[in-house]
């Protein structure tokens, strides 16, 4: 093959000079032809392999990203920056034994990276080896103590191990280095540093469900024993008119409950923060409409009317149930039933567990549903699952609609 000639180069470098000013304005789809144009005119530049690798890591064209990357560890297998973002596509493929392995091969060669000590840490939990994902963390911030990400990993591992006060301390650091300060006073607030915000963070809510889907609904069934969906749509099906017209499922998830408030309505929807739970619900079969969104923006925006409205193992997620219940009355048809479950609190309100899920006590549920005019059909005591082999208590109420 013929060297490239000055014009190749020139030619070449206009293209990925062009591409990089594209990338920089999130116009990804864009670069990647003048990247690909580039490494025809000039085959193995580095620089282009990489960038064209980085383009198609943020389009999501996880396998198209290897090909560079591939050619690039064969090129400069010590390229630290190539490395990096080869593991992170291994990684994203679900390849994670592959990705620790690149990770330590990079590390052998550039062991003071704090970034890939950090996502090594990240990989080995993938892996589910969790002893040793500690101490990656540890150095990943003992060589960077400004890596807010890295600390917030730490803090969690730090609280699973129940070494509360390091924890805290673990995600204190986070905070002043940037990491998402909703997310790091939220675990505060569950360590009991600082007040409980109204609700999880969004971003919590998502990024867990988005995570754990594909295997969500064994663990949730097998391990945790959870049954709040069975209570739920069971005192739904006492205290309702069944089938009712529409019925609204209520945080959906996988749509454990859809199987068992078909038979309850005409039709059903669904509505969750999470597309990935979202799509397991939609192959049960079981709704007619399923809706990304924040449950109290559904329920504030929608047009739609219901005669059962039903929640299951929602609420641990959201403290202030005020703009909830608000909703639930809007949408809520005369006469209609609102089935729910909570983690049962003692006292007057609501707090934020260690275990970051939301309890109320039936002092604050009695005195909100009568401030939205819903009466008390019903309320129960049940064990919805278990944490760690132990019972969680919780309550199932109905509340109903004046008719």
């Amino acid at each position: 093959m013929n060297a490239p000639n000055d014009d190749a180069f020139a030619q070449a470098r206009a293209l990925f000079l062009d591409a990089v000013a594209l990338t920089e304005s999130g116009r990804h789809a864009e670069a990647e032809p003048r990247l690909e144009a580039a490494a025809r005119l000039v085959p193995d530049r580095p620089s282009t392999l990489l960038n064209l690798a980085i383009v198609r890591l943020r389009l999501g064209r996880l396998q198209d990203a290897l090909v560079p990357l591939d050619r690039l560890a064969a090129l400069q297998p010590q390229d630290a920056a190539a490395g990096y973002q080869r593991a992170l596509a291994l990684n994203r493929l679900g390849r994670h034994a592959e990705a620790l392995q690149a990770l330590d091969a990079l590390l052998a060669v550039q062991p003071g990276l704090a970034p890939a000590h950090q996502m090594r840490g990240q990989t080995l939990q993938m892996l589910e080896r969790h002893a040793e994902a500690l101490p990656a963390y540890e150095r990943a911030v003992a060589l960077d103590p400004g890596l807010g990400e890295a600390w917030h990993l730490l803090g969690q591992m730090l609280r699973d191990l129940r070494r509360t006060d390091d924890a805290r301390d673990a995600f204190r650091r986070a905070l002043a280095a940037g990491a998402d300060p909703a997310l790091c006073r939220y675990f505060l607030a569950g360590l009991g540093e600082g007040d409980a915000p109204q609700a999880s963070p969004e971003a919590y809510v998502r990024g867990l469900f988005d995570t754990y889907a594909a295997d969500f609904e064994p663990h949730l069934l097998d391990v945790l024993r959870y049954r709040a969906h069975e209570h739920v749509a069971r005192a739904a099906a006492a205290h309702g008119a069944a089938p009712v017209d529409a019925a609204l499922d209520l945080g959906c998830g996988t749509g454990l409950c859809g199987p068992l408030l078909r038979p309850l309505a005409r039709t059903l929807h669904g509505v969750d923060l999470s597309p990935t739970m979202l799509e397991q619900a939609g192959r049960r079969g079981a709704y007619d409409a399923l809706v990304q969104a924040d449950i109290a923006d559904y329920l504030q925006n929608t047009a739609e009317r219901y005669q059962l409205v039903a929640a299951a193992d929602v609420f641990i997620y959201v403290g202030d149930l005020e703009a909830v219940f608000a909703g639930v009355r809007r949408v809520l048809a005369p006469g209609g039933v609102f089935a729910f479950s909570v983690e049962r609190a003692d006292g007057e309100g609501s707090r934020l567990l260690p275990s970051l899920r939301y309890a109320h006590s039936e002092a604050y549920l009695r005195a909100l549903a009568a401030r939205h005019g819903l009466a008390v059909a019903a309320l129960q005591p049940a064990t919805l699952r278990e944490d760690q082999r132990q019972p969680i208590a919780g309550l199932v109420l109905c509340l109903r609609a004046p008719a």
